[in-house]
């Protein structure tokens, strides 16, 4: 015998071949099961002259939908195609106009009748059936408001004033050090705590009015992963004759030393970086570097363990955002770099505060192009307050402007390091911005065109966090989300 899925599948087109002719062979001998068949294909028919022309589709598409959207997101048969039909029906009449009287008596009879009907296995049958037809077109709709409605239910939680909230989407089990780096316990993978003190920021440096550059990190930093099969590359410190190391590198990790200075280099373990800065190919496969550093991504990711080469200690490795993220979620901190005169020199003479570990020291020029005035140093820890409605700052509930913004906000942003823009077209040419973002990916064109727009509006938002420390990282307190880095793919 056939069984209504059977006979659903063979009307859908889903049965293989095999199984297919199968069913048409018992239909030939089953006369209950081709009456049904046949009794589908004319609903079917019914239903596609009901939604046609193409105009009459879009409100019969709204009714399935709302059918479907109950409170406990359960399709109801009865409920969908009451809906259907009636909507259907009204569309029909309204664009094919009947000769005869067309009074809301007939839609109620009509509806009357359905609802005796749709109760028998038959009509069961029928409406399911009809149902994986009529419904192929609002699949995707539905995921896309199913989505919008998983995000505003996570962004009202995380807006909330309590704390400890709790991540909507799963976290992952494990991650690869290159892309989410450094120990769950680092400052670059705590959250903003809940005694986080915000002070806004002062003028005279940082200027959130300038707006923000989103760079690609494949230009500026761009990564290269030791394999097993490349040639080796050896790398040397300047000056020296003897190599730190030798990695197998892609010809790519070569040719890179012409649009970039700065190389970091993945060991084939999968966790240790050697960060190569000023660096130049020599004759054959090797790399020189005014300065090379090699860290364990799985460490703190700050000084004095992690001391990088660049001017205040951080590593531009830090905070750079990957191309899955940039569709979210963000679970860690944000790095920016910012020009000279966006930062801040303190009475003593310095230039940073904790987790940065020194201010520019090999250029005697650089501290005089810094502010005199203003808050924000290397180092600096800037956020979003709870207070602030992500809602109302006009980046939707989605993309990668809202991405960061709920980053922003979660975990906030480290100032990096620090550049002098005498030479930097580039921004010069947005317009000097003072927050300079590094995320992964080719071109400008990967990215939304309204994304600086709409960073420009979220960014002005942020205040420092006064109170960010060793003992007191984000501030403090209880978690604004509960800490979500998992263990390690490459474990020691």
């Amino acid at each position: 015998m056939i069984s209504d899925d059977q006979l659903i599948a063979y009307l859908a087109g889903t049965l293989p071949v095999e199984e297919r002719a199968r069913v048409e062979t018992e239909l030939a001998g089953d006369p209950e099961a081709l009456r049904r068949v046949l009794d589908q294909e004319r609903f079917d028919v019914a239903l596609k002259l009901l939604l046609n022309p193409a105009a009459t589709r879009a409100p019969v598409k709204a009714s399935v939908l709302a059918g479907i959207r109950t409170p406990t997101h359960d399709a109801s048969a009865e409920a969908v195609m009451k809906r259907v039909l009636l909507e259907a029906g009204k569309n029909a009449l309204a664009y094919h106009p009947p000769k005869h009287d067309s009074s809301p008596g007939l839609l109620a009879t009509l509806a009357a009748a359905f609802g005796e009907w749709i109760h028998t296995s038959h009509a069961r049958f029928l409406v399911y059936g009809s149902l994986t037809v009529l419904l192929y077109f609002a699949v995707s709709e539905l995921a896309i408001s199913r989505a919008k409605r998983l995000r505003a239910d996570e962004r009202g939680a995380r807006l909330e004033p309590s704390v400890g909230v709790v991540q909507t989407k799963a976290v992952p089990t494990s991650r690869d050090p290159v892309s989410w780096p450094f120990a769950a316990d680092s400052p670059w993978n705590t959250p903003i705590g809940s005694g986080a003190q915000f002070a806004a920021v002062q003028p005279g440096g940082l200027d959130l009015t300038t707006g923000i550059m989103v760079v690609s990190a494949r230009l500026s930093h761009p990564i290269f992963r030791e394999t097993t099969t490349d040639a080796p590359v050896e790398l040397l410190l300047t000056g020296q004759s003897a190599p730190l190391a030798t990695l197998r590198l892609p010809d790519a990790a070569l040719a890179a030393t012409v649009t970039s200075r700065n190389l970091h280099l993945i060991a084939a373990d999968g966790f240790t970086l050697y960060e190569v800065f000023g660096a130049q190919r020599s004759t054959g496969r090797v790399l020189t570097g005014n300065n090379i550093k090699r860290h364990d991504l799985r460490g703190s990711g700050v000084p004095p363990d992690f001391a990088s080469a660049k001017g205040s200690g951080l590593t531009p490795f830090a905070g750079s955002l990957t191309r899955a993220e940039l569709n979210g979620p963000i679970r860690r901190v944000i790095g920016f770099v910012a020009p000279l005169e966006a930062i801040a020199a303190k009475a003593d003479g310095t230039a940073h505060v904790w987790p940065a570990g020194r201010s520019p020291a090999n250029n005697p020029a650089l501290p005089s192009k810094m502010a005199a005035r203003g808050n924000v140093h290397l180092g600096s820890l800037l956020a979003i307050p709870a207070s602030v409605d992500l809602a109302t700052l006009g980046v939707g509930s989605s993309g990668p402007a809202f991405e960061i913004a709920r980053a922003l906000q979660d975990y906030g942003i480290y100032v990096k390091d620090a550049f002098d823009g005498e030479w930097f077209t580039e921004w010069h040419q947005a317009g000097g911005p003072h927050l300079i973002i590094c995320a992964d990916f080719d071109s400008p064109a990967d990215l939304p065109p309204n994304l600086r727009a709409q960073l420009a509006l979220v960014i002005r938002h942020l205040q420092v966090v006064v109170n960010n420390g060793p003992q007191t990282i984000g501030g403090g307190g209880q978690p604004r989300v509960k800490a979500s880095a998992p263990p390690f793919i490459t474990q020691p």
